[in-house]
């Protein structure tokens, strides 16, 4: 991620922990922990100074899932609690297990 200060700064950060509106970085160069606070609209430092807050992943806000984006296929979960269940048995297939349908969608972060 890339934190910009209101003086045009910017630093590149490490993101520790989000925690609703705080989140903890390391920012590059530094051993320390850094806290930023949302408030309202706008992300501020400790010394509520006003900061641009860029995460390196695409944000999307108030997703639209449904039920389907959740569900394993019945043939997946099949396998995998066989596999679960018996586990000294050796896979027949050496061919990768299939990811459920929200494998696509796990990359993106909701905020």
């Amino acid at each position: 991620m890339t934190i910009t200060y209101a003086n045009g700064q910017t630093i590149k950060a490490a993101l520790v922990v989000r925690i609703e509106n705080m989140i903890r970085v390391v920012l590059a160069g530094s051993d320390d922990v850094t806290e930023f606070t949302c408030i309202g609209d706008a992300w501020v430092t400790e010394d509520c100074e006003a900061v641009q807050i860029e995460y390196g992943w695409p944000v999307r806000i108030h997703a639209q899932y449904t039920d389907e984006d959740y569900i394993c296929p019945k043939d997946l979960a099949a396998r995998l609690i066989h596999m679960l269940l018996n586990p000294e048995e050796e896979e027949e297939s050496t061919a990768p297990v299939p990811s459920p349908s929200l494998a696509s969608t796990a990359a993106h972060m909701i905020v």
